[in-house]
């Protein structure tokens, strides 16, 4: 599912009939607001639905598969979504 299919089906199921471009910016500003607050908290709670968190991958060292030359790949900071029991 597509942002446009996301905001057509939300505009569809709101009880105010929202447009297509209303629905896309009341998305945005609710996918914004969970942003800043991952950054703030490190992770976010939805109960009964699941758990916006902020995890660091650890450095690790790759071949390249053509040249098969060494590289390190550094940490870096990646947000993952675990579902809770009732969703699953």
């Amino acid at each position: 599912m597509n942002r446009r299919e996301m905001a057509k089906l939300y505009s569809e199921m709101s009880p105010d009939r929202l447009s297509i471009i209303k629905a896309e910016d009341e998305i945005e500003e609710f996918l914004e607001t969970v942003k800043e607050a991952i950054v703030l908290d490190r992770e976010v709670k939805f109960p009964r639905r699941g758990i916006f968190e902020i995890l660091t991958r650890k450095p690790r060292v790759v071949a390249n598969p053509v040249t098969k030359e060494q590289m390190t790949i550094y940490p870096k900071k990646i947000i993952k979504f675990r579902a809770s029991k009732k969703i699953k």
